[in-house]
């Protein structure tokens, strides 16, 4: 069996992260081994200016520069070549006034291409991760939950049914820039996709449900569970959540809204368990750039 090594570097509007995998192939691309060799997350939280401003400061920028340079290092020691790696940026990228301006900065400066990717395609790399593991005959709904937006993805027999990108995210509410329209239609769709598919079985996706998941202890997590924990972490100041939960401090203000968020597209789907892989876009792009390879 031959080894290869693969980079996904996802920019989003509460972190950037690197992921860098082994991948050891199977009879065929579905049997693939992928094996985590690097896991980095750096709280560059890019949506906390481009939410209040509409732009990436300079201050933010500067951070976004030094922190690529970082993963530039890492990718080096690796060995890992350009046809081996992809770096895609979301919500906060795509609406910063200066965005591209930015990232071509970063590569002239780091070397490393930026891709702002559109939500259609952010759900379609983060639908690589999950869906040959997901029995057949059956619709499942993935929600990513980011600091930017909510994606929405409805898929069945490993194909994309439906996929819409919400304003919604967890960084757009702590700064107040989620508009009342968008909460409506987000409600109003969940209501007619529940009329139209009432048996989806639910997937969260997303650092908050993830440790969600994590400090309940279980992949599959029932509403009533994080409708306690969700009580629990509201009465609790963000320095509370930190020393009980060991929380980083990005993660103690964002995550009572995105369990809110949970709880009411949960709701509304009348659905009462979500299950979460505990999977992101880094590894879809990876699971994509092997796909490629092959």
């Amino acid at each position: 069996m031959s080894e290869i090594k693969f980079a996904g570097i996802d920019i989003g509007s509460n972190a950037i992260r690197l992921i860098i995998k082994n991948v050891i192939q199977g009879r065929d691309y579905k049997d693939a081994i992928l094996n985590k060799l690097v896991y980095l997350r750096l709280p560059l939280r890019l949506g906390g200016d481009v939410f209040k401003y509409g732009f990436i400061t300079d201050k933010k920028y500067e951070q976004f520069v030094s922190g690529l340079a970082i993963y530039r290092k890492i990718l080096d020691f690796y060995k890992i070549e350009e046809s081996q790696m992809r770096a895609c940026a979301t919500s906060a990228t795509r609406d910063a006034k200066n965005g591209k301006e930015i990232i071509n900065n970063v590569y002239k400066t780091t070397g490393i291409k930026i891709e702002i990717i559109d939500g259609i395609e952010e759900a379609e790399i983060l639908f690589k991760t999950n869906r040959y593991n997901l029995p057949e005959d059956e619709y499942f709904m993935s929600a990513d939950l980011g600091g930017g937006s909510l994606q929405i993805t409805i898929f069945k027999d490993a194909k994309m049914i439906w996929s819409h990108s919400f304003k919604i995210g967890t960084v757009r509410i702590l700064n107040n820039s989620v508009k009342k329209s968008e909460i409506d239609f987000f409600e109003q769709k969940m209501k007619e996709i529940n009329e139209e598919f009432p048996k989806l079985k639910l997937i969260g996706s997303g650092g908050n449900i993830n440790k969600i998941s994590k400090t309940l202890n279980d992949k599959t997590v029932k509403i009533d569970d994080i409708e306690k924990f969700h009580k629990k972490l509201e009465k609790m100041t963000i320095e509370e959540r930190i020393r009980k939960y060991s929380f980083r401090a990005d993660r103690a203000d964002v995550i009572v809204p995105a369990a809110d968020i949970y709880i009411k597209l949960m709701k509304l789907l009348d659905i009462d368990k979500i299950y979460v892989p505990k999977t992101g876009l880094a590894d879809g792009i990876i699971r994509e750039l092997y796909e490629k390879h092959f």
